[in-house]
């Protein structure tokens, strides 16, 4: 605020002050009463009356302004505070609009499949049996073609092990554990043996070499009939026992039969092979 120049002027104020600085700037002029009072305590030495200076007069109407200023920007402030019941410095809290509910992402656990018992609920079959004509066979891992020692082509498909001819076999690399081979028969065959010769029943013609000893021969296998039903059997590895080596299942009335091989005997030749399967119907 800029000082007072002149009586009669009103002091320069801020402009959303200025109405009321200026009704109280002439409230002041028109009663004398203000300038009086501040005039008749004017100071008094040795008794005797000094003479009213000339600035004297608008000095006092400019504090009585500023009183009237100070009790209006006072009133302001308290009513504002009355207003609102915030802390200084912190934000209002606000409302927050109800979130939409978001669908869930959680995944379901997976159904785990019912793992047979290894014992059956059946007993195994002690009835008469006969060979059954197997229909065909598949494997999940099948070795690619090869030669013998005379340069003779060698297959090891899965058919090999129905052809009744020990000397040529389903072969696959590796150990082959976990390896199936699906046996398909007539329907609803009712089954009530299984065998086969788990390795190479070979001797080479030309060589003299005993593949069933150098091949990986097989020492368990799990057989699982339609039904779920299923038998573990476990198998001779020795190289002098190359028979079909046979197993009594419950009769089960099927149209497949699976083999999964679960062990080996690892051989000087890291393959695994099987030369014949059989399935022989109960009764």
């Amino acid at each position: 605020m800029s000082g007072i120049d002149e009586p009669g002027t009103p002091p320069e104020v801020p402009e959303e002050y200025a109405a009321i600085y200026r009704d109280a700037y002439e409230r002041a002029l028109s009663e004398g009463d203000l300038t009086d009072e501040l005039m008749s305590t004017s100071a008094v030495v040795d008794d005797e009356p000094t003479e009213r200076p000339a600035w004297l007069v608008p000095a006092a109407i400019g504090g009585a302004l500023v009183l009237v200023l100070c009790a209006f920007v006072l009133g302001k402030m308290l009513s504002a505070d009355n207003g609102t019941n915030d802390t200084v410095g912190e934000p209002a809290p606000t409302t927050q609009a109800p979130s939409t509910p978001q669908p869930s992402t959680t995944r379901p656990k997976p159904t785990k499949k019912a793992t047979p018992t290894s014992t059956p609920t059946a007993k195994a079959w002690a009835g008469a049996v006969s060979p059954v004509a197997i229909n065909a066979v598949t494997a999940t891992c099948t070795s690619a073609p090869g030669v013998d020692s005379a340069g003779k082509k060698v297959d090891y498909e899965a058919g090999n092990t129905t052809d009744h001819d020990p000397s040529t076999a389903w072969r696959c690399d590796g150990e082959a554990l976990g390896t199936v081979l699906t046996v398909t028969l007539p329907a609803d065959t009712e089954v009530g043996q299984v065998g086969l010769i788990p390795g190479y029943a070979k001797t080479d013609a030309k060589s003299g070499a005993d593949r069933y000893a150098e091949n990986n021969r097989i020492t368990k296998v799990r057989w699982t009939l339609a039904d779920g039903t299923f038998v573990v059997q476990k198998l001779d590895p020795s190289p002098d026992k190359r028979d079909v080596q046979l197993l009594r299942v419950p009769k089960t009335a099927t149209g497949t039969v699976t083999l999964e091989i679960l062990a080996v005997d690892r051989g000087s030749r890291n393959t695994t092979a099987i030369s014949e399967l059989e399935v022989y119907r109960a009764g």
